[in-house]
């Protein structure tokens, strides 16, 4: 795996940490598949905190997007339930 493919990694999983901090998205109780929530103001949080939340090697504008990326990779229902 190269240094890329971690940074990147890393990157999701400290988007993923925020989204939950705000509570935009949560697990599947039964699962624990993450889900969309549906809260445009968690996801407006989330995205206030990953502007004013330093990750290291990465701007504003690359730290929001981390945020877009990870929302884009989630639905609002769990793989397992349907």
């Amino acid at each position: 795996m190269s240094k890329n493919t971690n940074d990147a990694e890393t990157l999701s999983m400290w988007a993923t940490d925020i989204l939950l901090e705000a509570h935009a998205i949560a697990p599947c109780p039964d699962h624990g598949y993450l889900r969309l929530r549906h809260s445009h103001h968690a996801v407006d949080y989330a995205r206030s905190i990953a502007e004013h939340r330093k990750f290291s090697g990465k701007n504003k504008e690359q730290r929001v997007k981390a945020i877009e990326k990870v929302l884009d990779g989630l639905a609002d229902t769990c793989p397992a339930c349907e």
